[in-house]
């Protein structure tokens, strides 16, 4: 019986380090049954293993046959959160994070899942926490392409939302600025639809009671940008 390779691809196993494969772990030799298997049946000139590598490192390094796969998973969340698919969602998104086309693509899927018009409304913060989660844990090249376009579909899917919905979109957003995951200036323009159904909301009310038409001076704004309001108007804006 073989043993264990030492190396980590620099293996020193009696076959030598052009059959360890990255095996190492699995101790295995050019995927071979070591102990079933005479060296001479594993032997395999230099050009086919160029050629194996090769085919391995452009399956790695493009997703595009595990995107409707990825796609069927973002199907399956439903309307609930469930953490252990989005961790999974989140974890295979992490592999592509070094690639900007391979992240491109993923992130592409993941958008137009959002966006989907026939889709129920429950299942878009499900979609919205695999985004978190992929911006706090994958990181990668998904940073740089979501900062330059949640702006554009984050407003649509809050458009979709009830106000529990969009609470909860407000809080996930305000962590993005806790974690410094972007540039306050796209976090703020990412964040326009809550101040600006924040401050509409404020001038119904005082038209209501006749406290300034439509102006919403009188009120700080936070550091978010959101508006400094008394406990109670807040509590007549959610009913």
């Amino acid at each position: 019986e073989a043993e264990c390779c030492s190396g980590v691809c620099g293996c020193e196993s009696e076959y030598g380090a052009d059959y360890c494969y990255n095996y190492c772990c699995s101790c295995y030799f050019a995927a071979a049954d070591v102990a079933n298997t005479s060296y001479s049946d594993k032997s395999q000139s230099k050009e086919e293993e160029e050629m194996e590598i090769v085919e391995i490192k452009e399956e790695e390094e493009d997703p595009i046959e595990a995107l409707e796969e990825y796609s069927a998973m973002l199907n399956d969340l439903g309307n609930f959160a469930d953490i252990v698919q989005i961790n999974t969602l989140s974890m295979v998104a992490e592999d592509y994070k070094s690639s900007t086309s391979s992240s491109f693509k993923i992130y592409k899927v993941i958008r137009t899942h959002l966006l989907k018009k026939n889709s129920s409304p429950a299942h878009k913060l499900p979609l919205v926490y695999v985004v978190d989660s992929i911006l706090k844990n994958a990181k990668g090249q998904f940073v740089t392409l979501m900062e330059a376009d949640a702006k554009n579909w984050l407003p649509v899917v809050y458009g979709m939302l009830n106000s529990d919905g969009r609470a909860k979109l407000k809080r996930v957003w305000n962590t993005w600025r806790e974690f410094g995951i972007f540039g306050l200036k796209s976090w703020e323009e990412m964040g326009l639809c809550f101040r600006r159904d924040e401050e509409q909301k404020v001038e119904e009310l005082q038209s209501k009671s006749g406290a300034g038409g439509g102006s919403v001076g009188g009120f700080r704004k936070r550091p978010d940008g959101s508006l400094d309001l008394p406990i109670q108007l807040r509590k007549e804006m959610q009913t």
